[in-house]
């Protein structure tokens, strides 16, 4: 018979964070950590939001840390605000801003924007974490040093205008993208279309892959319901379980003979082509995917 490990409440699985700005992803997965010891140790997050940057992070919990690739990977939206006019050294507002003394104007902005859809070539902005010559590209930013940046390829499969306020040249959009979009340079890339210049004013990540904001509880709400547990109560507030969390992959589920095949990496015979979770009694066991040889599924994670 299979073998689970018990607890009296969950201590694996992810957590949907709103991110508030000024905070690195970082900062959030230390104050999420030091909230949960001395139970939980290992905490990450799958895909990092800047400080200037709201909105969706997927914090992972225990075991589940090893899911990390996994969400990494799902594709993003982000609703973002920009303003066009005013350049900015740095892509946003944190940066030296210099007016350009040009306007746009919707009609302007509406022709350009499918040149945006579609795989298109991004340059790695210099505020990115991006090693070059051994060094992250932040790094050499904030020495003042300017060096030429790789060329990246990416997808955007919608850019929809929500609102555009001639008056302040502010343009309020919905962008869908691949992983590795850098949303800034898409701001940029949009003002020099255009012929006035742009920056980003204001970015928050609403969905990773089919994991919405509105389903995120703000890091203060996380920590309020930490301190209002009772004695003993090691429930994890708003924690979601790893077998749901991944339910947008295909799943398969094991007999009790099959457990300790799973865990042990044995092969599966046929399959999908992606990744697969496979669970026993709605817990997860692991993650397959397709092995590069015959028609089989071999082990990538196991919990």
């Amino acid at each position: 018979m299979a073998q689970f490990r018990t607890r009296k409440a969950p201590l694996d699985g992810i957590l949907l964070i709103d991110k508030p700005e000024g905070l690195t992803s970082h900062d959030v997965v230390a104050r999420v950590r030091r909230g949960l010891r001395p139970g939980v140790s290992k905490v990450g997050h799958a895909g990092t939001l800047d400080p200037f940057a709201t909105g969706l992070l997927v914090v992972l919990v225990g075991r589940a840390t090893k899911l990390a690739r996994f969400f990494v990977d799902l594709p993003k939206e982000y609703e973002c605000t920009v303003r066009f006019g005013v350049r900015s050294d740095s892509g946003d507002l944190t940066g030296t801003l210099e007016e350009t003394g040009k306007t746009t104007t919707l009609e302007a902005i509406e022709a350009v924007v499918p040149r945006f859809l579609g795989r298109i070539t991004q340059r790695v902005p210099m505020t990115s974490a991006v090693k070059v010559d051994g060094e992250r590209l932040y790094k050499k930013a904030h020495r003042g040093e300017v060096v030429e940046t790789p060329v990246k390829e990416v997808e955007v499969e919608s850019i929809e205008i929500l609102e555009f306020d001639a008056a302040s040249q502010a343009l309020r959009c919905r962008i869908a993208c691949s992983k590795g979009t850098y949303v800034r340079q898409l701001a940029i890339d949009l003002g020099e279309a255009v012929g006035a210049g742009a920056h980003l004013v204001q970015l928050a990540r609403t969905g990773v892959g089919d994991l919405r904001l509105d389903d995120a509880q703000t890091l203060a709400e996380f920590e309020d319901a930490l301190q209002r547990r009772a004695p003993g109560d090691e429930r994890i507030p708003g924690l979601v379980l790893p077998a749901t969390a991944l339910q947008f992959m295909p799943g398969i589920e094991l007999s009790a003979a099959q457990v300790a095949d799973a865990r042990n990496g044995a092969r599966f015979p046929g399959g999908p082509q992606e990744p697969v979770r496979l669970t026993f009694r709605g817990e997860l066991v692991a993650v397959y995917g397709p092995a590069e040889e015959g028609n089989a599924l071999r082990l990538l994670v196991k919990l």
